[in-house]
């Protein structure tokens, strides 16, 4: 699990792309050795995060969404493997959410920052 704060949108959305494509390389050489496990899934959890990390359309409504105050996510489900004995599935999610920060305003009184 890895977390980070993020200033804008565009900068939450530039991390949370570099950690699906991270993610993505890694699963990918570990789904290799899943492969008979993968037949029941439309889609490979590592081309999952690569498509999103590449939609430049889904990238801006997104952005939009945070901007807008609203959390994104990008999910995928696959089989997994723990300690090489039991398979397991693993829902895999990618998420970013607005934190409203307060912003003080003349003579104490203070608002929401909506960025």
């Amino acid at each position: 699990m890895a977390t980070t704060w993020a200033d804008t949108p565009d900068d939450a959305l530039n991390w949370l792309h570099h950690q699906a494509t991270r993610l993505a390389d890694v699963l990918d050489v570990a789904q290799g050795d899943q492969a008979e496990d993968q037949h029941q899934y439309v889609t490979p959890v590592c081309e999952v995060f690569r498509e999103w990390a590449a939609d430049a359309a889904f990238r801006e409504v997104q952005r939009a969404a945070l901007a807008d105050g609203q959390p994104i996510s990008a999910n995928a489900r696959g089989p997994d493997r723990i300690c090489g004995s039991a398979d397991v599935e693993v829902l895999y999610s990618l998420a970013a959410r607005p934190v409203l920060r307060p912003v003080l305003a003349p003579f104490g009184s203070s608002s929401v920052d909506h960025r």
